[in-house]
């Protein structure tokens, strides 16, 4: 059994060592995909923006004979992964892994995975369970439900398939067999400067909720703060800290997060925060209602 793997190289320095750290001894590819502008779904980000990860900075994380850069120039992330999916089949291996290069996971999930790989001989799409955290490894989103596990949306798929990427990481293929196998996925483990940056130059950048969700939610956050997702703001109720063991890897992201125990809102920021959780509050009704008007006539 043969795998590959592929990790986006934009924005990523600091992630970058540490992922292929944590991904190289189990695959025998590793593609890292590289562009010097952002992706196309914010204009003026892509004409304005060049990448801060350089072709230099893939070359000083690892030296593993492994690892193949590809350049390019990708409108789309699905055309960017669809790229490196394509070199795979060329190449003649069996799976295609998802590792973006804020994903790590334990030595534990890898044993499961690589067994699992081994003995699937029926589908074609795999997802992992994951852990997203919040500004440090100490903290991590839950949901309404107080859950602090979801899925992400792919992770590894059959080569003599034909499925491909079409949004995103989302696939042509409907049926997604779930492993759990947790992730720890350090998505909002950033700076202030670093996540300024996501939020104008990633593949949801036209479909920030506010654009105030960077003042509300992310530079003035206490661990009273709600609805964080900065899309789809009820997919993140808030976050708490990690109950669970830390791999060792955590240490790397145990962020420290300035003035957290002596911030008080002040009333603007309080106003604010209330009319932005007010208009949360009419997408969940909205959303709710719309389910039950489809429940009632379906």
């Amino acid at each position: 059994m043969k795998i590959a793997a592929h990790v986006l190289a934009y924005n990523v320095n600091r992630f970058l060592k540490p992922v292929l750290e944590n991904l190289e001894p189990h695959v025998d590819k590793i593609y890292i995909a590289h562009s010097e502008r952002p992706f196309g779904y914010n204009e003026k980000s892509r004409q304005t923006r060049t990448n801060p990860t350089k072709i230099s900075d893939i070359r000083a994380a690892s030296s593993s004979s492994k690892i193949e850069i590809i350049s390019g120039d990708w409108v789309t992330e699905e055309g960017m992964r669809n790229t490196c999916l394509d070199m795979a089949r060329n190449q003649g291996f069996d799976w295609f892994l998802i590792q973006d290069a804020d994903e790590f996971y334990p030595e534990s999930s890898w044993k499961q995975i690589k067994r699992i790989l081994h003995q699937n001989k029926t589908d074609d799409h795999i997802v992992t369970t994951w852990y997203t955290f919040w500004k440090s490894s100490y903290y991590v989103v839950s949901d309404i439900n107080g859950s602090i596990k979801s899925t992400n949306a792919g992770f590894a798929l059959r080569c003599s398939s034909n499925i491909k990427f079409t949004d995103r990481r989302l696939c042509n293929n409907s049926y997604r067999k779930v492993i759990d196998t947790p992730c720890h996925h350090y998505s909002y483990v950033m700076s202030d400067e670093e996540m300024e940056e996501k939020l104008a130059t990633f593949s949801h950048a036209h479909q920030v909720f506010a654009r105030s969700w960077y003042n509300y939610k992310w530079l003035n956050w206490t661990e009273s703060s709600r609805w964080l997702n900065p899309v789809f703001p009820p997919a993140y109720e808030r976050a708490i800290p990690f109950p669970l063991g830390q791999p060792d890897f955590a240490e790397e992201f145990a962020m420290h997060i300035p003035g957290l125990d002596d911030r008080v809102p002040k009333f603007g920021q309080l106003a604010g925060e209330t009319f932005y959780d007010t208009r949360v509050n009419l997408l969940r009704f909205r959303k709710s209602l719309a389910r039950v008007v489809k429940s009632a006539f379906a």
